[in-house]
């Protein structure tokens, strides 16, 4: 939700890839994607929802969209409006055949507050206590404020392989809340640190807007890109209670997300 560029889902392989084996149909279709340089990807099987959207909807893959329907009266448009929220009555939300509670919303922002949970993720979730992937090599004194540490680097525009990256640029990801443990792949009861509050609210009002009312955000993770990175194909599948929404808000380039049937998710 809330893209800064475009963002499109690939919701079956490409002819290339139609014969392979189900258990590798995650990899292939990653492997396909990243490997293809722009220009030349085969994107028949892509569905690009910034043409979706429009009037008629004739792009790729547009007959697998369908309208989904939002709570209006769920979220005043005060609260909306302190988490940085478009009304709920101007949000388009979609959804596509065949995945069952899979939604999609274009930035359901106000102008500007894309912007400003992008500085937030960068200034102040990225400070203790969380947890961040600098942390394995890092003492908590060396990785406290890493905006401060780096905001010297960044102002430089050239990027040379001989200047040092600054701590912000080697940053991967931070967890909040109960955190993450990517060895085990779990939450621990044990490890948990406060969610931040606007964070919370801003995820209670769309989902209750999706139909979740009384939804409280326990757990977080924050992904950071470079614009040569990729997020490794994974499925969520540590998340304790199922009946609660996984909400992803997206303030990115424009990117390809990948949906696999069930049939051929590998075991």
């Amino acid at each position: 939700m809330g893209e800064m560029g475009k963002m499109a889902a690939a919701v079956g392989p490409v002819a290339t890839l139609a014969a392979e084996p189900g258990e590798d149909a995650f990899r292939k279709l990653f492997r396909f994607y990243r490997q293809s340089r722009p220009g030349t990807v085969d994107l028949r099987g892509v569905i690009d929802f910034s043409v979706v959207h429009a009037a008629r909807g004739t792009g790729p893959g547009a007959h697998k969209v369908v309208k989904s329907h939002l709570n209006v009266s769920s979220v005043s448009d005060h609260d909306a409006y302190r988490a940085g929220l478009q009304p709920v009555s101007k949000w388009r939300a979609y959804g596509l055949q065949g995945y069952p509670g899979f939604i999609f919303i274009p930035n359901p922002f106000l102008p500007g507050y894309q912007w400003h949970w992008v500085k937030q993720c960068l200034k102040l979730y990225s400070q203790k206590p969380n947890v961040c992937n600098l942390d394995k090599h890092m003492t908590k004194e060396e990785t406290q404020d890493l905006w401060e540490q780096s905001k010297e680097f960044l102002r430089y525009k050239e990027v040379s392989k001989r200047r040092p990256r600054s701590l912000l640029e080697k940053l991967r990801w931070v967890t909040l809340g109960y955190h993450y443990n990517w060895d085990n792949k779990k939450y621990s009861a044990d490890h948990y640190t406060p969610f931040p509050s606007d964070l919370a609210f801003l995820s209670e009002q769309v989902a209750a807007a999706c139909g979740f009312q009384g939804f409280r955000a326990e757990a977080g993770i924050l992904n950071y890109y470079r614009l040569d990175s990729t997020l490794g194909i994974h499925v969520d599948k540590s998340e304790l209670d199922h009946s609660k929404p996984l909400l992803s808000f997206r303030c990115e380039l424009s990117c390809l997300q990948s949906e696999i049937r069930p049939e051929n998710v590998p075991n």
